[in-house]
């Protein structure tokens, strides 16, 4: 059985953790000593804050008519994802946010959550692939070079890779 699926929820989350994540992003570089670590938190911080403004212009233009057909599996799968996300949990989430951690530490959360954000694009553009996909496309390569970035963990054109 079919049952709606409202790209609204997964914007909502993609609003809310962007802004989450340019904060994380920012007490990083804060924390980092001068230097590639740092800018690198920083860019990261940035790409963020346009991506919220993105996905918050989107979530304004989408009409009711932003629903998917999902099977209850699929349903249950994407329920699961929100529900379960990383900064679900506002008492956790600023406890993350306002952590003190070691370079190490910053670039293991850093990696959760790119590879978040990329999949729950991918999940966005597989149920509403009409849904701006020039902007999803662009978003979707930046996440990619981002943790590209975090996943190198090698501080040499880390900076430069990002802003090619």
């Amino acid at each position: 059985m079919a049952i709606d699926f409202n790209a609204s929820k997964l914007l909502q989350v993609l609003v809310r953790n962007e802004a989450r994540v340019a904060e994380l992003y920012t007490n990083l570089a804060h924390q980092m000593e001068e230097g590639k670590g740092k800018k690198l938190f920083e860019i990261l911080s940035e790409d963020e804050l346009k991506h919220e403004k993105i996905y918050s212009e989107l979530l304004k233009k989408l009409s009711d008519e932003g629903t998917a057909q999902v099977s209850e599996e699929e349903l249950e799968y994407l329920d699961s994802l929100i529900e379960n996300d990383m900064f679900a949990d506002s008492d956790k989430a600023m406890e993350k946010i306002k952590g003190k951690y070691t370079k190490d530490e910053a670039l293991e959360i850093a990696e959760k959550v790119e590879r978040d954000g990329i999949m729950y694009i991918y999940e966005l553009t597989r149920l509403f692939p009409e849904l701006a996909p020039k902007e999803m496309k662009k978003i979707l390569n930046e996440e990619r070079r981002h943790l590209k970035a975090v996943l190198s963990r090698a501080e040499i054109d880390l900076v430069k890779y990002l802003r090619y």
